[in-house]
């Protein structure tokens, strides 16, 4: 299959996913349509996908892992849904409409924001199949691998020291751990999680975790880069947003061209890990390749 078929495909699984169980009659109205507005169409759920992608290679049906993937991708939209903050990156669009603070105003940008967060743990904790699938033991495992990548060591930590490297001398050194606490390991995190499911071995997660962070630090090279080279309407955020907030990054420092390379270095050290692996993981590979060659 196709890597942009399959990206795709998954895409529609999980919104149609979403759809059908991000229904709380009690909970308020406008919340409810802010919190399904931040995590529902647009987006290329490519998170969800790593996750679907690594179980596959474990035998994992994709029908029995959606409520992980879309408990992550949750997670993930409410670190957007955060960014886009003017407190943050002060961003009025995201995926091509308008960002939600925007939408539905910054107070329930906030509330949004932590309800995304905070439902979709409850995603897959109140899926009582895929609790009993994967047992007590690996469900504490899958929640440690993501309160590890959100924490202070983490996207939390990764996100202050954007904020705080902004209009520096930053050097290559601070900015790739911007990389691999902002972004990486949230990358990181949905690969452990589909291979906790598939019980892999401990060589095959310490493979996965060296795995998921190159890809991860090549996915953020590639945003850095796709701000500097895209417009507006193919990101389907504001362009440029690097430069005007001088955010420290390696474009900044390199420019594009030796940017491009060191984005390229990564990415053949990340298939030569998968390369050493006995296991399969075709989809994870070409997934990264996607990673790297997309334009948006």
């Amino acid at each position: 299959m196709d890597i942009i078929q399959y990206i795709n495909e998954n895409a529609i699984l999980l919104d149609n996913h979403l759809e059908q169980r991000l229904i709380f009659p009690e909970a308020p109205t406008r919340l409810m349509e802010a919190l399904r507005y931040g995590v529902i169409g647009g987006g290329k759920k490519i998170r969800a996908s790593l996750c679907l992608a690594t179980g596959e290679a474990y035998g994992i049906k994709r029908e029995d892992l959606l409520s992980l993937a879309g408990g992550i991708e949750m997670i993930h939209s409410f670190s957007l849904v955060h960014d886009d903050l003017p407190e943050m990156d002060n961003d009025d669009y995201r995926r091509g409409k308008y960002s939600l603070h925007k939408a539905f105003g910054g107070a329930m940008g906030i509330l949004a924001g932590d309800a995304l967060l905070v439902e979709g743990f409850r995603f897959f904790l109140s899926d009582s199949q895929f609790c009993k699938m994967v047992n007590n033991t690996k469900l504490i495992r899958i929640l440690k691998v993501l309160l590890d990548a959100l924490s202070v060591e983490g996207m939390v930590g990764g996100q202050v020291l954007d904020i705080d490297l902004e209009g520096t001398d930053a050097d290559e050194d601070q900015i790739m751990d911007i990389y691999r606490m902002k972004t990486a390991r949230f990358i990181q995190a949905p690969i452990l999680c589909g291979a906790i499911v598939g019980s892999a071995n401990k060589k095959e997660l310490n493979d996965l975790e060296r795995f998921g962070l190159l890809t991860g630090q090549c996915f953020q090279i590639k945003d850095d880069l796709l701000d500097v080279t895209q417009p507006s309407g193919v990101l389907g955020k504001t362009a440029g947003k690097d430069i005007e907030q001088k955010k420290a990054t390696l474009v900044g420092i390199y420019g594009m061209n030796e940017t491009q390379k060191i984005m390229e270095s990564l990415f053949r050290e990340a298939e030569a890990v998968l390369n050493q692996t006995s296991r399969s993981f075709s989809l994870l590979r070409e997934i990264a390749h996607f990673i790297i060659t997309r334009h948006h």
